[in-house]
């Protein structure tokens, strides 16, 4: 199991910057984000035989932030402007239910995080002015 995790996520770290053309709207930015922190919080859950047991911790910050390397902003979070801030628990949740076809449930989710822990998600974005593109970032909180 340790070289499947090892594998997987060695190729599939992609630290915490995207790029959007200049005209994307901020629901546009939200709705990419919100399904790519969805899409990153089913694949460690997934990793393990029964996610309400290995993934129920206030430990699953850090295993989500070390898996996948959001943590880096690059400018965005202190120049950019924060365009979201919500806990985003249902919305996810039905997410992960379809991506899993209904094999990790609502409530498996809502406490991935300990039992009324799930983050609040943080999106920040900035504009590039030498590349002409929107830079975002994300971060999730207690």
């Amino acid at each position: 199991m340790i070289l499947i995790r090892e594998k997987f996520f060695s190729e599939h770290k992609i630290g915490g910057m995207f790029k959007f053309p200049p005209e994307t709207t901020d629901q546009t930015i939200i709705d990419h984000i919100l399904s790519d922190f969805a899409l990153k919080l089913y694949g460690i859950m997934k990793l393990y035989q029964d996610p309400k047991i290995g993934c129920s911790s206030l430990c699953t910050y850090d295993v989500f932030r070390k898996f996948w390397e959001i943590d880096d902003p690059g400018d965005v979070s202190h120049g950019g402007k924060e365009i979201y801030s919500e806990i985003p628990s249902d919305l996810i949740a039905k997410k992960i239910e379809e991506m899993s076809n209904g094999k990790i449930t609502k409530e498996e989710v809502d406490y991935s995080f300990g039992g009324g822990e799930f983050p609040i998600v943080k999106i920040w974005k900035g504009y590039h002015e030498g590349r002409d593109e929107i830079h975002v970032t994300y971060d999730i909180m207690r």
